[in-house]
């Protein structure tokens, strides 16, 4: 067995008694598993009363977080990476107005974000995604927030630099709009949306080969292929990343979100590439943490090869995803049972509960945090993961 770097503690048990973890640690990070917004924060019953109330949502799927960094003895200012799933993006800006709420003050200042809708669950209108960092690293917002309650554009804390989430509306360097109803829309936005990302990095002397993990989500889950044949371009043949791309409703103009994790200027990061497609990252280790790519359940845990047979099964699309992720993980010595944050993608978000079930039987004891996302998935696959794990 690999010596690792941290311990992996899990801080806090779910609110709900399921086989996941609400806050895991190791080391400096914390990683806290999704909050919905329609559940009391008492209870942790659903409020029928909260049905479509977006503001009084977001505080508790927020405030949800803030209070589990309380119990174990951190705070809301901690946080530094902030993930939202919604309903609709048309409150965005009411949402951001929370922030300073369970963030704090000076805290919200220096998180990123990162938004996109997607498929909720009943009365749901917000699932909120955090990881924070011990208060004993200094963070350095490198591109300051354009005002109160928006996020930071990019603030390095730590091994890590953490860049939100940006679309590709326009070009940062010449201002030039992206034309839309047009055949290369698609090509342009990617195109500007990594201009965004690069803009930002530079300024702390990074590049965007640094980056170890990106988030992706299109408006259309028919061009993941189009995504990685274009990344593959910009990139000089390869994809030198981890990161998922999945199909959501997105909300506003634009065809993509894309945002993500970097390496320090001057760090160094370890790719395995995938056997099917050695042109694409499978894992990335970077300073003590593996990024894993989606792992998807109708993939063949060694060749990525569709297996048919799993079309329709929602259980064995479970496992599979979940040998597949294991697959990532060995490349680099690590295992399921290190896994600190597991980003859960489904096509049907009611599917939720039986996941975690089915999910526990391979992750061990320690479970990580989950994340569970109600998305559109290539290949009309019903589960789909991604990861950070211990290296």
């Amino acid at each position: 067995m690999a010596e690792h770097r941290y311990k992996k503690e899990v801080l806090l048990g779910d609110e709900r008694n399921r086989a996941n973890s609400a806050l895991v640690r190791y080391g400096p990070y914390l990683y806290l598993s999704g909050s919905d917004g329609n559940r009391d924060l008492k209870t942790e019953q659903v409020d029928p009363e909260l049905d479509w109330q977006a503001t009084p949502q977001c505080h508790n799927a927020y405030g949800r977080q803030a209070l589990r960094l309380q119990k174990a003895g951190y705070s809301g200012e901690d946080a530094i990476w902030c993930e939202n799933f919604t309903s609709g993006q048309s409150w965005r800006l009411e949402r951001m107005g929370t922030w300073p709420d369970h963030f704090g003050e000076d805290g919200h200042q220096k998180v990123v974000s990162f938004g996109a809708q997607a498929k909720m669950a009943g009365t749901n209108m917000m699932t909120a995604v955090i990881q924070a960092l011990t208060p004993d690293l200094e963070r350095e917002v490198l591109v300051a927030q354009p005002t109160r309650g928006r996020a930071s554009r990019i603030t390095r804390a730590g091994d890590f630099t953490y860049v939100i989430g940006v679309r590709g509306r326009s070009n940062p360097f010449t201002q030039e709009a992206a034309r839309e109803e047009v055949d290369d829309q698609f090509e342009v936005e990617a195109f500007y949306t990594y201009e965004w990302l690069r803009s930002h990095i530079e300024q702390g002397g990074g590049t965007l080969d640094d980056f170890v993990r990106t988030d992706c989500a299109l408006k259309r889950v028919g061009d993941v292929t189009r995504y990685h044949t274009n990344m593959k371009e910009r990139f000089g043949g390869k994809i030198p990343f981890a990161g998922y791309a999945v199909g959501t409703l997105l909300g506003g103009r634009g065809l993509m979100e894309i945002g993500g994790v970097a390496v320090n200027a001057g760090s160094t990061k370890e790719v395995a590439w995938l056997a099917e497609d050695p042109d694409r990252a499978q894992a990335v280790k970077a300073n003590g943490l593996v990024f894993a790519s989606s792992a998807s359940g109708l993939a063949d845990a060694a060749t990525g090869a569709i297996k048919q047979e799993l079309y329709g099964d929602q259980t064995g699309q479970t496992r599979q995803a979940l040998r597949r992720l294991e697959a990532a993980l060995n490349r680099f010595d690590t295992t399921l049972d290190q896994v600190l944050r597991l980003d859960v993608f489904l096509d049907d978000i009611y599917f939720e509960d039986e996941f975690i079930k089915i999910a526990s039987e391979m992750l061990g004891p320690d479970a990580p945090a989950m994340n569970i996302v109600g998305t559109d998935l290539q290949h009309n696959a019903e589960v789909e993961l991604s990861a950070i794990a211990g290296a």
